[in-house]
């Protein structure tokens, strides 16, 4: 197998243009991520011929091979020893530099946030599930066990800057433990507990949406922040850190070999973590409120706002996660969590895993075909663990028709979610992983629960029926071929 395995990541790599065509390399849960200096030079035939690829997608900057959950990870670990990559930042930059604005953003917020979304999820399930079990009561609030698994699902949420630090760093090539100093100094108690232990100085934006006070200032400047402070955030880390690196790199161009290994990463350290401080948190905090604003005046709009929200990210999100542009909707969801506690985007996108879910089901209950039956049964299987790629590629994308009802009738479940206007407390698991998120941590109230759950129930019988009436055999060959 590991031979195998080795041949076939030799042969991806030459058919993405070969190893000096390849500037970096990156995974998700299915999908390795290649940032190429020329994509002409890939062939994209060869690749999707390949029994283990499933499709290969080119957006974000990035030239993605789906190879699917088990297959990735060892295939990730053998194309980095086969293509033993450097930091070419030279290089890099000048291959993206016909990269637009929008596709450059999509890759580093996959950059930053895609190594730790698995880790984000346990930790997500484990916080969840305390909530959980503490609103049934089968778990004492004030019992050890309690508080070490919270302090293990809450304790990752909290630091999340100090590991979006590292990921940061590693993305934008500059020492990780550069991200992690900074995103520690973000979560550090004294700071984040100036809004109970110092006095008010002054406040701006009063009486708006995104009032902030301030408790100190640095040379007569306010330090403007959160009242729970940075922890827990994502957008002020993420610029922190891009700046650091820039900084860095400067640093280490003007600095002679002799001082550059300890000046430029103090100064670097200084300047980041004071200029995050006064100017790169607060309109990082500023962009983080604005968008969490947008999204509850969209759902405050009577009568349609939610049901509009619904539509467009409960059909299309699936449409994103295809072309790898899901990613700022997730960073947006996160985000929203950080500043007000709940988020409306990441309810209405759960729909997806379930709508899947309910296809795989309808299609594995009907199909005849042994081709199909097949494919559709481990694709289910992963979908029902919310890994929705095996089911996507194999069964509806190739059906055509299989993925319009999944459009369709993910559009019809968001629309219930948004105009049941039920709110996620967490961003933890997906599909039945995920249900504990909509349980609120503080209060323990499912209310919320209990929406989503109706709605999810309502939008998988409605799935399941109009694909048992519409799937055909007949049409499945066609598409797939009989065997």
């Amino acid at each position: 197998m590991a031979k195998n395995q080795a041949d076939l990541v030799r042969t991806i790599i030459e058919n993405v243009g070969g190893k000096d065509n390849v500037i970096s390399l990156t995974h998700c849960v299915t999908r390795l991520r290649f940032v190429l200096k020329d994509d002409n030079l890939a062939n994209k035939k060869v690749l999707t011929d390949l029994d283990e690829v499933m499709t290969v997608v080119q957006a974000g900057g990035q030239y993605q091979v789906v190879v699917g959950e088990k297959l990735v990870v060892p295939l990730y670990d053998l194309a980095m020893s086969q293509l033993q990559l450097t930091s070419g930042d030279k290089e890099e930059s000048e291959a993206k530099k016909s990269t637009g604005i929008v596709s450059k953003v999509m890759d580093s917020i996959s950059g930053v946030l895609s190594p730790i979304l698995m880790v984000l999820a346990a930790a997500g399930l484990v916080k969840g599930l305390m909530s959980f079990f503490s609103s049934l009561g089968w778990i004492d609030t004030d019992s050890g066990l309690y508080m070490i698994l919270y302090a293990l699902g809450d304790g990752f949420f909290y630091y999340f800057p100090i590991l979006l630090g590292i990921t940061a760093a590693r993305k934008f090539k500059v020492n990780e433990f550069v991200g992690a100093a900074i995103g520690a100094a973000l979560t550090y108690p004294t700071m984040v507990n100036l809004s109970s232990t110092a006095d008010v100085l002054g406040t701006v934006f009063q009486g708006t949406s995104f009032e902030m006070s301030y408790y100190t200032t640095v040379f007569g400047i306010p330090v403007i922040m959160p009242g729970s402070g940075y922890t827990s955030s994502v957008i002020p880390i993420i610029l922190a850190v891009l700046f650091a690196a820039k900084l860095d790199r400067s640093l280490r161009k003007a600095l002679p070999d002799v001082l550059k290994n300890i000046v430029a990463p103090f100064v670097t350290l200084v300047v980041t973590v004071i200029l995050t401080y006064l100017v790169i948190g607060p309109v990082a905090t500023l962009i983080s409120n604005s968008l969490a604003w947008l999204v509850s005046a969209l759902y405050s709009i009577p009568y349609v706002g939610g049901a509009i929200a619904g539509a467009i990210l409960g059909g299309g999100f699936g449409v994103l996660v295809m072309f790898g542009l899901h990613w700022a909707v997730l960073a947006i969801a996160i985000s929203n969590i950080a500043v007000n506690g709940f988020d409306y985007i990441a309810v209405v996108t759960a729909v997806g895993p379930f709508v899947g879910m309910a296809q795989g089901l309808a299609i594995c209950a009907k199909a005849r075909s042994t081709k199909v039956r097949n494919l559709a049964l481990p694709a289910t299987i992963s979908q029902i663990c919310a890994v929705g790629e095996p089911l996507m590629y194999s069964i509806l994308l190739p059906l055509k028709k299989e993925y319009a009802i999944n459009i369709v009738c993910g559009a019809i479940g968001g629309v219930l979610l948004g105009i049941s206007g039920a709110k996620a407390y967490l961003m933890g698991g997906q599909g039945l992983f995920g249900l504990a998120n909509y349980i609120d941590p503080a209060t323990g109230n499912m209310s919320d629960f209990y929406k989503v759950l109706i709605c999810l129930a309502i939008a998988m019988v409605l799935t399941f029926i109009v694909e048992f009436i519409m799937y055909s055999d007949k049409r499945a060959e066609e598409a797939l071929g009989s065997n």
